[in-house]
């Protein structure tokens, strides 16, 4: 895959993070320190993707008035964007409410409801060496049948399809068995650890890991500041140590996190080497506020 691109499709959101000084307290003024940044998970991705020099095409609805701010965005981390603009939804938002490692969101989730998978071109997959998605996609925009669909015409174009699933919460809202179907086809899932143990329906890692590589033929599981497991069926589990740092904001160190793998990837390292890249962008990403690199 050296050298090819990536096509990233789903969800843009404007993040209010909200970082409390103390504790919060009810019917009164907490002091806080407020910051307005773009995000969403499959946006941010492509951003971290951009900024890692990969070449990649990202795929998203906005609301109206949006398209100008956001493309522009996105074109200065190096993404090149293909947006639409929803007729009546407004951007998506999420209020991030931050304590310490533990966070908070209250999603809007607007726009991204208007997200069309036939956006995602023949065009665009005929360059492609992965596309990369997110289950917060599958909860608004796609039906399963779409989302199948899409899987399909990217492994008729030869490109690896890698998910993210986005959210224990919307797969909780979602079903869980009707979740695990949907993402049949998937080549790579990247849960965090509480979505993976949602979806495999027990604690116990082993069993975990076995359920996880019932979806997909190889799975990358986070646990925050824990180490990363690697697991590819047949094939010995493989653990990535974290580095330990200062956090200051760690929302989307996941989608970091990602973004370093895929990049990896794409330049041609084995799943093990791009997972311990994943790690050193996630490192990055919790040091500074908000869940994009700096423009």
């Amino acid at each position: 895959m050296t050298g090819a691109r990536a096509v990233v499709i789903g969800d843009v959101i404007d993040d209010i993070i909200v970082v409390p000084i103390g504790p919060v307290r009810p019917d009164t003024d907490t002091t806080a320190r407020i910051s307005r940044h773009e995000g969403g998970s499959a946006a941010n991705t492509a951003a971290w993707m951009a900024s890692r020099g990969a070449p990649v095409d990202f795929v998203g609805c906005v609301g109206v008035g949006d398209l100008e701010r956001h493309g522009a965005v996105l074109r200065d981390l190096g993404v090149t964007p293909h947006l639409s603009e929803h007729p009546s939804l407004a951007t998506g938002t999420i209020v991030i409410v931050v304590d310490g490692e533990q966070r908070t969101m209250l999603t809007d989730r607007g726009a991204n409801a208007g997200l069309s998978a036939d956006a995602v071109t023949d065009a665009l997959l005929a360059d492609a060496a992965v596309l990369h998605l997110t289950g917060y996609s599958l909860v608004d925009a796609f039906s399963a049948a779409v989302l199948g669909a899409l899987i399909d015409r990217a492994h008729a174009h030869g490109v690896l399809v890698t998910l993210d699933p986005g959210s224990a919460g919307f797969i909780a809202d979602y079903g869980v068995a009707a979740f695990r179907a949907a993402l049949q086809g998937i080549d790579l899932l990247l849960p965090n650890l509480a979505e993976g143990r949602l979806l495999a329906g027990t604690d116990d890692q082993a069993a975990l890991i076995d359920s996880l590589l019932e979806i997909a033929p190889a799975v990358v599981l986070t646990d925050g500041a824990g180490v990363v497991v690697v697991a590819r069926r047949g094939e010995p589990i493989i653990e990535v140590p974290v580095t330990a740092v200062e956090a200051v904001d760690p929302t989307g160190a996941g989608d970091a996190f990602t973004a370093g793998l895929l990049t990896a990837l794409l330049a041609g390292d084995d799943l093990v080497d791009a997972a311990r890249a994943g790690v050193l962008v996630a490192s990055q990403a919790v040091t500074r506020a908000g869940a994009r690199p700096p423009r």
